[in-house]
């Protein structure tokens, strides 16, 4: 784990690793300073064509880019003509060719568009695992017709205005840089107002990357996003850290069409209010996969709903999910124990591997609804739908075929209120096994067959279905009406179980606690029996359900409360990778933390606060009566002026200072502080060991390692 600065809850300095003050930037500097990058693109009047307008975002200017010096053919970098053509309101149009980047470039401000006419790919050098495009701002943001190689390398692209972002017909190729180690997701798109939205229409992510590495996600769409993120007939494919991660976020996610197969941990993941995956191919099969080691998959499971911001209300509709036999994973479909109300519908699952088909995970706090859902497949035992602690769920109008050996086709345990009904569940020991709550269970046909996926189709050309109404309820997916005429059996013949009448079951399996130890984690838990009636242990050699790792030896941030007069003092903090609360010196998770993935926010009152991170900081606010600190084992400090008026600074470090450009300002003896100033440009210094001190001015911004630092 990495070294950590503490700090007494007084504030007062008298911990043995303490060091000197930290640097206490202002917050508009500070957020400046969150936002800076290695290559700043100015946006600046450009010359160009006449005004134009396309898919919603007006541009005043368009520029030829082969006009502007980009070389076509590959032999000269394109990062300077890129910086120079770049100018608020102004498209940019790349002819057909390949057009070599060799750094970050990030643009900032204005609406800004880049297509490609014809065949136009974009390259980087190997080994780059870096933002090669980042579009931050403005009233609209297109990316257009472009192809990424990532061959060998780790390149993100980044579209991130306040609204109308739009990426439309992007590819992203290659086997990626084959690596266990922290990489770059391919494409975080993100809506930084909350009313704005944004549509990602027909992009093609295929990472072929190796299976385990816990690395690269497809499509991360984490906190920064506040508005709406419309992904339509995307395909994602080959990633090792989620096809598509966009359950942190607090803006709505809406999948629609598209194919995500072979991603390491999930393909979709999504869980803020009003998100939904309609329309969708959803596919995990190691005998198709393009990655170098299949079997290592940690976790194919197929759509996740989960949240740590209370969410609620996702529905999952019109979507075909398969998971392949040699596929390690705990399920087609999981719902999580912090998740609330959801829905399933018109979705048709097909599981083999050992595991559930479909699962709520007990903990959560709202109702399930399934309608028009059909379950296949040939595993063995266990429970082909497993539902915990959701009362008031209804199945209406289900299939669910498992005819495995000792599988149990539906299983609610603690769901009082609930109702089962219309329903094909034709299992190979038991149809319906209820535990600890009253349920209505009527119209049950125990045989038939069910519709298998169809991985044929994923294109989405708008819903067919709706959640929470009726009206296509009839259509059963048994295919046959003799589920209606069983209603008054409640299913006494014919089965051994009691449990499907409105009482539960306790009779026979009181004695089994099993289930109880279901509820917070994936890991082994492979020897418990259920009477026959189907295992319910969890999947043997899984990973953690929270997918956080521990944090890796990178670096810690630490908030401390240095000016207690104005009462708590809030802050929000994203890194590249994840972040997780450091837990010595007394930085307890208490009520007021949030923290998810690769985001923390929480507040200080006369108490610290640390936390250890992947990667780096890439945004963070907080107010100025803070002390920030930062500490790494080596990084770059870069200080930027405002306004040209030459303003001074002073920093020091633990370890030794080291100029990185042609500044002159002088080092001290020991090479641990510098004093210096800046006009409009900007100083650079290497730096090892920690910055424990920054002293700006108002016009003055700083930030450490730029080139990691995307938003």
């Amino acid at each position: 784990m990495p070294n950590e600065q503490t700090m007494p809850r007084d504030g007062v300095r008298n911990d043995s690793d303490s060091t000197d003050d930290g640097f206490k930037p202002s917050r508009r500097s500070y957020l400046k300073a969150a936002g800076a990058a290695a290559v700043s693109v100015p946006l600046l009047a450009g010359e160009g064509a006449a005004a134009t307008e396309r898919h919603g975002i007006s541009f005043d200017n368009v520029v030829n880019m082969a006009d502007a010096g980009a070389d076509p053919n590959g032999n000269e970098a394109s990062d300077g003509a890129l910086q120079s053509a770049a100018s608020s309101n102004t498209l940019l149009k790349f002819p057909s060719g390949t057009y070599k980047f060799t750094q970050k470039n990030v643009i900032s401000g204005g609406s800004v568009g880049i297509v490609g006419e014809g065949d136009v790919t974009f390259t980087v050098p190997d080994g780059f695992n870096d933002t090669l495009l980042a579009i931050n701002g403005g009233s609209g943001a297109l990316v257009e017709n472009i192809t990424i190689d990532q061959s060998g390398a780790c390149p993100n692209l980044q579209v991130a205005p306040d609204d109308n972002l739009q990426v439309h017909d992007v590819t992203i190729k290659g086997q990626s840089l084959q690596s266990s180690d922290s990489a770059e997701d391919a494409f975080t798109p993100m809506i930084r107002s909350s009313g704005g939205s944004g549509t990602v229409k027909n992009l093609v992510a295929h990472n072929e990357g190796r299976m385990g590495a816990y690395a690269r996600s497809g499509i991360w769409i984490g906190s920064s996003n506040k508005g709406t993120i419309t992904l339509r007939n995307c395909n994602v494919e080959g990633f090792s850290n989620n096809g598509v991660y966009a359950s942190r976020t607090p803006g709505v996610v809406k999948v629609e069409g598209g194919t995500y197969r072979n991603n390491d941990l999930s393909q979709v993941r999504i869980g803020s209010s009003g998100s939904y995956v309609d329309g969708a191919t959803i596919e995990a099969d190691v005998s198709d996969s393009r990655s170098p080691n299949p079997k290592d998959m940690l976790n194919g499971s197929g759509i996740r709903l989960e949240s740590d911001r209370g969410g609620s209300g996702a529905v999952v509709r019109n979507c075909d999910v398969r998971v392949g036999p040699e596929v390690n994973a705990d399920g087609g479909i999981q719902i999580f124990g912090n998740y609330g109300e959801f829905t399933i519908e018109n979705t048709n699952v097909e599981y083999n591997p050992q595991g559930y088909s479909i699962r709520a995970k007990p903990g959560g706090s709202g109702s399930g609804t399934f309608k028009n859902v059909s379950v296949t497949g040939d595993a063995s035992d266990w429970v082909g739908v497993l539902i915990e602690d959701r009362s008031g769920t209804t199945v209406k109008d289900c299939c669910i075929q498992q005819t495995g050996g000792g599988r149990t086709g539906l299983a609610l345990h603690n769901c009082g209120g609930s109702t089962v009904k219309n329903s094909t569940i034709n299992a190979g020991a038991q149809a319906v096994r209820v535990r600890n709550g009253d349920v209505n269970v009527s119209g049950i046909d125990k045989s038939g067959s069910c519709p298998a996926p169809n991985l044929d189709s994923s294109s989405y050309s708008g819903s067919s279905g709706s959640s929470g109404s009726d009206s296509d309820s009839s259509d059963s997916s048994s295919g046959d009406d003799s589920s209606s005429s069983d209603s008054s059996s409640n299913e006494s013949s014919g089965d051994d179980s009691s449990s499907e009448s409105s009482s539960n079951d306790s009779s026979s399996e009181s004695s089994d606690d099993s289930d109880s130890k279901d509820s917070s984690s994936d890991s082994d838990n492979s020897s418990n029996n259920d009477d026959g009636a189907g295992s319910d242990d969890e999947l043997s050699g899984d990973v953690n359900e929270s997918d956080v790792p521990e944090p890796s030896d990178n670096a810690n941030f630490v908030v401390t409360d240095t000016d207690t007069s104005g009462g708590r003092i809030p802050y929000d903090v994203e890194t590249s990778g994840n972040i997780d609360k450091a837990g010595t010196g007394g930085a307890t998770k208490d009520s007021n933390d949030d923290i998810s993935g690769k985001s923390a926010s929480g507040g200080v009152n006369e108490w610290r606060d640390a936390y250890e991170y992947e990667g780096e900081i890439v945004s963070l606010e907080v107010d100025d009566r803070a002390t920030i600190k930062l500490d790494g084992d080596a990084g770059t400090i870069t200080v930027m002026g405002e306004d040209g008026s030459g303003t001074d600074y002073s920093l020091e470090v633990t370890g030794e200072l080291e100029h990185a450009d042609d500044s002159t300002d002088p080092i001290s003896d020991d090479n641990s502080s510098v004093s210096g100033g800046v006009g409009s440009f900007r100083d650079e210094y290497t730096y090892t060991g920690e910055l424990v001190q920054a002293s700006i001015e108002d016009s003055v911004s700083i930030t450490t390692d730029p080139e990691t630092l995307d938003e």
